[in-house]
């Protein structure tokens, strides 16, 4: 690799983010600069290593730091990401030589490292000493009630209300929530970056003004998608669902309940998500039926 230059710790190099932008939207579509305008790029938290042809960046694999609270207890994990390599330059093991180098560098580190990856490198990765990992999902039926559509109009459930067309108040409000929130569920993510990359925007969040709580949630087909709850004190599950209970007659839960009693557990399965890992910790997720919320996917 002594052709290309390797380059890392660059969030505030104005040149080098934007090679990383370029890299990012030819790949995936996307880029990073309004997440680090608004602030969520942490330095400690992302952390791209990248190599550079001249002014161009040709791959890019980066470590993101996961803290999450897993039945009381913390764990630091390592979650690699953004793993990508300009098309012109192929086949050359640019992006071998980026995950070994991220693997070496925080592996004695960390409680684990793990990444998703598509179908198509079902055979590459665990070349690298990682294994694949099942994950599992939570649903509930909810008690029958008559939908009412003048709520699914309004975006009002009960005790929660659709933030819509929010200010820099709201989103000030909602990420004071987000560093003070205490653990509501069986797997709680700390990183207020990775909430800012998803929900800077506050798509799909709800407040309860009773309850003191936000809800990140979408409602298809009657069916109740729960992706997080965000409140500094504990909340119960039940009174969050009996807001819902109107609109929708399922909950599908995006993260593992604290208490599992009344879901049905099933093999969580999506195309193009599949879990890979690295260190014994890490074996849990298959093992305790749990699930990382995709707004913790970096």
């Amino acid at each position: 690799m002594m052709q290309y230059r390797y380059v890392t710790n660059y969030k505030d190099n104005e040149s080098i983010r934007a090679a990383l932008n370029q890299l990012t939207r030819e790949t995936f579509g996307f880029d990073f600069e309004s997440w680090y305008q608004n602030g969520y790029w942490k330095e400690d938290m992302y952390m791209p290593h990248s190599l550079m042809d001249g002014e161009r960046m040709v791959a890019n694999v980066s470590a993101n730091r996961m803290e999450f609270v897993i039945g009381g207890e913390s764990k630091h994990y390592i979650q690699i990401g953004t793993v990508m390599t300009a098309k012109e330059y192929f086949g050359q093991g640019l992006g071998r030589y980026l995950i070994e180098k991220v693997i070496n560098t925080y592996r004695d580190g960390c409680d684990g490292i793990y990444l998703f990856g598509n179908d198509s490198v079902l055979d590459y990765y665990p070349k690298f000493g990682f294994q694949v990992s099942k994950e599992y999902i939570y649903k509930k039926q909810l008690p029958v009630d008559e939908v009412k559509e003048e709520s699914l109009e309004n975006n009002k459930f009960g005790e929660f209300i659709k933030i819509e067309n929010p200010s820099n108040e709201d989103r000030i409000k909602f990420f004071d929530y987000v560093k003070q929130a205490v653990s509501n569920d069986g797997m709680t993510m700390r990183n207020v970056g990775l909430m800012g990359f998803y929900l800077h925007d506050l798509e799909d969040v709800y407040y309860s003004e009773s309850l003191d709580t936000y809800v990140v949630a979408n409602i298809e087909n009657h069916a109740l998608h729960l992706s997080c709850i965000i409140a500094k004190e504990k909340v119960k599950l039940e009174d969050i669902l009996d807001s819902f209970s109107e609109v929708a007659d399922e909950v599908i839960l995006d993260f593992t309940p604290s208490n599992k009693d009344g879901f049905e557990v099933e093999e969580f399965e999506e195309e193009d998500c599949t879990l890979f890992y690295i260190g014994e910790d890490l074996k849990k997720i298959e093992r305790e039926h749990l699930h990382f919320p995709v707004v913790s996917h970096a």
